[in-house]
């Protein structure tokens, strides 16, 4: 890597840039270039010098709309080229895929990490960094390539966000296992280090929120929820005291007037491997189960609210004002 290619980008990027070097070689600036004109030249100029090489070896190829279309052995003529030069085509295009693959993961990362201004001086692992490498070469869609540029924006905004055993269930995951993630995201709680939804059957099910009894249990099979429900419960609570669950962007707040007893409830828990992937969910809260909520924690004495999160302070939020719920 030349000094040329970091001149002028912020420390997030000059971040990527190293991070991703030290996992697949050299890297330069079109790694960072995503949708343009520049990005979309770079790409084709690629693919034609690799055409060129191939065409050594093959009998006829043809660009199309981003791909390399081989012309079948049925259609080629009678001397067709020897099997190992077959393979080294073949072997060939693969390299050429997988390396578009990773540099458009690249340019989702270096989206995600645009606005960042500060990185830390801790980095990721080097294990992590080439077992993410190996992962993306395999990403083909639009939609996994921004997803996982996520996923190394994030860590190399906060290392040890994502572990290997992370990376190896999503890799595993069905287009419509992660749909149905992110759409049980919205009913998530935390507290503490408890990450949890109610009881599904009462709220969840019962809702036309899109996640059924089937889409809980391959979750479960998927490693994302602990095989069985347990228990989430607010401790005795002095008069004046204030216990709270977070929601997405908002803190419930449950106000004791008068001591309480134990408040418990049967919860689905996350797994840490859930836990993790929910870093890339934007929880939008779904004010009906804020009542919910506010119901199923209910005892005399107690009054309950909502309010939007300020800014987290360590253990403690800064929050906005408070709506009370009947």
């Amino acid at each position: 890597m030349e000094i040329k290619d970091i001149v002028g980008l912020s420390e997030p990027l000059k971040r990527l840039i190293e991070v991703v070097s030290g996992g697949i070689g050299a890297v330069s600036k079109p790694y960072l270039i995503k949708k343009t004109a520049d990005a979309k030249a770079y790409e084709i100029k690629v693919i034609a010098q690799a055409m060129a090489e191939s065409q050594k070896l093959l009998t006829h190829s043809e660009y199309e709309d981003g791909k390399i279309k081989v012309i079948s052995p049925d259609a080629q003529p009678e001397n067709l080229p020897a099997l190992p030069n077959r393979v080294t085509a073949r072997l060939q295009y693969q390299e050429l895929h997988q390396q578009q693959n990773v540099e458009a993961v690249c340019a989702n990362a270096a989206e995600n990490l645009a606005q960042e201004t500060f990185v830390p001086d801790e980095k990721p692992e080097p294990e992590w960094v080439s077992r993410f490498m190996d992962i993306s070469s395999g990403i083909s869609t639009e939609e996994l390539q921004h997803l996982w540029g996520k996923i190394l924006a994030d860590e190399i905004k906060r290392p040890g966000s994502f572990s290997l055993r992370t990376l190896d269930v999503l890799r595993n995951l069905s287009k419509k296992e992660a749909e149905n993630f992110v759409k049980l995201g919205n009913y998530i709680l935390r507290s503490g280090d408890k990450v949890f939804f109610i009881d599904p059957t009462a709220f969840i099910f019962t809702k036309d929120s899109g996640v059924t009894f089937l889409d809980i249990l391959a979750l479960k099979d998927a490693g994302l929820i602990f095989e069985t429900n347990l228990e989430f419960s607010f401790r005795p609570v002095a008069a004046g005291g204030i216990s709270n669950l977070f929601y997405g962007p908002l803190v419930l707040l449950f106000e004791c007037e008068k001591d309480t007893q134990k408040l418990a409830s049967s919860v689905g828990l996350l797994t840490k491997v859930g836990v993790e992937l929910l870093q890339l969910i934007t929880i939008q809260p779904d004010m009906d189960y804020v009542s919910f909520v506010g119901k199923r924690f209910h005892s005399d004495g107690i009054k309950f609210a909502w309010a939007p999160i300020l800014q987290y302070l360590g253990d403690h939020v800064s929050y906005g004002n408070k709506t009370y719920v009947e």
